[in-house]
């Protein structure tokens, strides 16, 4: 319940907050807009329309001069290239590497096999089964891990 009550408050004041923003952001916007109306008035709305034109073509041309400088690469130094992608020379190499070492030693391998035979005498068991329960339910991945490693070693040996 405390909860509940704790996040409606929490959200209360994360919507405050928000308004306030945009109340202050749309407070700044007015204020921008009468200071920049202040400073235009004096302009002639013609001298503004040149201005707007004069400014627009300036800006366009010199978007389209450096579209068709790029395309046509007279300079290189600026123009794009294209680099080919080079293949390592190990991509082509197959992966598969004889591993030299078990990746389990001997006595690693009876120590899981003692754990895996003392994990299953605890399933079996009525008085172990509880603490089993409990490995287990911290530990879910246990068991598989250990066939995972038995598996391993199993297989490296009979190579």
């Amino acid at each position: 319940m405390k909860r509940n009550v704790k996040q409606k408050k929490e959200a209360c004041k994360n919507g405050l907050l928000m308004q306030g923003l945009l109340a202050l952001y749309k407070w700044l916007q007015k204020e921008w807009a009468q200071w920049m109306s202040n400073k235009t008035k004096s302009i002639s709305k013609r001298a503004l329309t040149i201005a707007l034109v004069v400014f627009v073509s300036f800006t366009s041309s010199y978007c389209i001069y450096l579209g068709i400088h790029a395309i046509t690469g007279k300079s290189k130094g600026n123009a794009f290239t294209v680099t080919s992608i080079k293949r390592p020379r190990h991509l082509t190499v197959s992966g598969d590497m004889e591993p030299t070492l078990p990746p389990v030693s001997r006595r690693d391998y009876e120590r899981i096999q003692k754990f895996r035979f003392y994990m299953d005498s605890l399933a079996r068991s009525p008085s172990g089964r509880k603490l089993y329960d409990s490995i287990m339910a911290n530990r879910p991945e246990l068991m598989d891990s250990v066939r995972y490693i038995e598996e391993e070693y199993l297989n490296f040996k009979n190579q």
